[in-house]
């Protein structure tokens, strides 16, 4: 308890003056915590002055790294060792992908798993995202591929989060050999 008042004094008094309005606690798609946005839109990590862990915060499963995040975000999990690939096309008809890791509209992939079959990660986690002020207007097209098959056979359930400004949207699949593509549009600003 003291812990977080301390936290809550230092914050209230040392900080949010500097901060002004834009200073609040952010629930995210992967990104919980403490975090400001300064008026530029970037993002503050502020979690070494605030509590943790916050009741309301699930704590993430050991090993689970660091996901980047921004005006978009979209983060590809499943759970075997074979290698899916994410790549997600720009409006210009850039990809960030696995052989083209970051782009000039600021598209980046920070987190890909089970490459080549050499990771054996059976709670893998893929993840492209610009960052904030960065992703242009337009249209956008998600693409996940069976890569390569490290394990068995069957099909292999995914689930991809796609995290824009600020809304969430869930989809889910299936990969095989018979079907090793699934597409996903979208467009930035969001269209109902």
């Amino acid at each position: 308890m003291w812990k977080y008042s301390r936290a809550v004094i230092l914050v209230s008094t040392l900080l949010l003056p500097l901060l002004g309005d834009s200073y609040s606690p952010v629930l995210s798609q992967e990104h919980q915590g403490c975090f400001w946005v300064d008026s530029l839109g970037v993002l503050y990590d502020l979690s070494e002055i605030c509590p943790s862990p916050r009741p309301f915060q699930a704590s993430a499963p050991p090993n689970t790294p660091q996901l980047g995040t921004g005006d978009i975000q979209v983060t590809l999990r499943w759970a075997t060792t074979d290698d899916l690939d994410l790549a997600v096309t720009d409006p210009d008809g850039e990809n960030v992908t696995y052989f083209n890791r970051a782009i000039s509209s600021g598209g980046q992939l920070d987190v890909d798993a089970n490459a080549g079959c050499a990771e054996q990660n059976s709670t893998p986690i893929e993840n492209i995202f610009w960052p904030p002020s960065q992703a242009p207007q337009g249209n956008y097209t998600v693409t996940v591929s069976l890569y390569s098959r490290c394990q068995g056979s069957g099909s292999i359930p995914f689930t991809l989060t796609l995290l824009v400004q600020g809304t969430t949207q869930t989809f889910t699949g299936t990969l095989d050999e018979s079907n090793p593509v699934a597409t996903f549009p979208f467009s930035l600003p969001l269209q109902p």
